[in-house]
């Protein structure tokens, strides 16, 4: 299957709080961790699991959801990679924060959801 990048963010804005995401398949994943290790992550990450990068804009025309699979889920991990930490989100005091989570289908396959909180 070739890599998939797909804008979620018309239809899927509010589903990161909510803690329900769709994914372009139509498979439903529901949220399991919010704060986990960069180890942890990127595990997931090598065992092919898809990635949603998560931006929330306070209005739905700006947040982003992001859903990337295959070697775009590898892309869009390393590039989140530095900023992921397993504290609670504080202001940056030099670039941005991020938190990563893993997320479940009804099968058991995973998802991580990179946030970074505003």
């Amino acid at each position: 299957m070739p890599p998939v990048r797909q804008d979620l963010s018309e239809n899927q804005w509010h589903a990161v709080e909510a803690g329900e995401l769709i994914a372009p398949s139509g498979t439903t994943y529901t949220r399991r961790t919010t704060r986990m290790k960069r180890t942890e992550a990127a595990s997931l990450v090598e065992s092919g699991s898809p990635v949603v990068t998560y931006w929330p804009g306070g209005l739905p025309e700006k947040t982003r959801v992001v859903w990337h699979d295959g070697q775009d889920a590898l892309l869009a991990w390393e590039s989140a990679r530095g900023e992921v930490t397993s504290d609670a989100p504080r202001p940056p005091r030099r670039g941005s924060v991020a938190t990563a989570g893993r997320w479940e289908s009804p099968n058991g396959d995973d998802l991580l959801v990179v946030t970074w909180p505003h």
